[in-house]
């Protein structure tokens, strides 16, 4: 037990920290490029402007939104997840109900790929392999809540039991 609370603690605290900082060192980054401070490199393949340019960014910018809604959800759930683990709380309602929160979070993070697939269709179809992992590991995650749910009420049953 005492492992997985340090174990914990630290995937907490990298949570906590460590992608704030990440996300903030990639904005300084962004800032430093377009004020022309530093060249980052072009990819090796840039990509084809065409006629549904405008169309493929203003798809792309609600896709932007919405993941990031998504992830957001993901980080609040990831974060309460782990507090309980640090503190003990391992089989109790709490820690079911945030991980199928987070298998929800993969399931809809599934419907957000499959939307912008449906009203910005592009030419790579690489959605495909992600979105189908994001939904099956959505329902997986949302299964293994559920059999936790269940030995934890098999558990407090066996408790009342004299």
């Amino acid at each position: 037990m005492n492992r997985i609370q340090k174990v914990s603690k630290c995937v907490r605290l990298f949570l906590q920290y460590g992608i704030p900082l990440t996300i903030i060192a990639v904005m300084v980054l962004e800032y430093l490029v377009v004020a022309h401070k530093i060249t980052l490199p072009k990819p090796a393949h840039p990509s084809n402007a065409g006629s549904d340019s405008v169309t493929s960014a203003g798809a792309f910018q609600l896709w932007s939104i919405l993941s990031l809604v998504v992830y957001f959800f993901w980080y609040r759930t990831a974060l309460k997840l782990f507090s309980f683990f640090e503190k003990g709380i391992l089989f109790t309602a709490e820690t079911v109900r945030c991980i199928q929160i987070l298998g929800g979070i993969y399931f809809a993070r599934f419907l957000v790929q499959l939307g912008l697939y449906f009203f910005a269709p592009s030419q790579d179809n690489h959605w495909l392999g992600t979105g189908l992992s994001d939904l099956f590991t959505g329902f997986l995650i949302i299964f293994i809540g559920w059999l936790i749910d269940e030995a934890r009420k098999i558990r407090e049953e066996q408790e009342l039991t004299v």
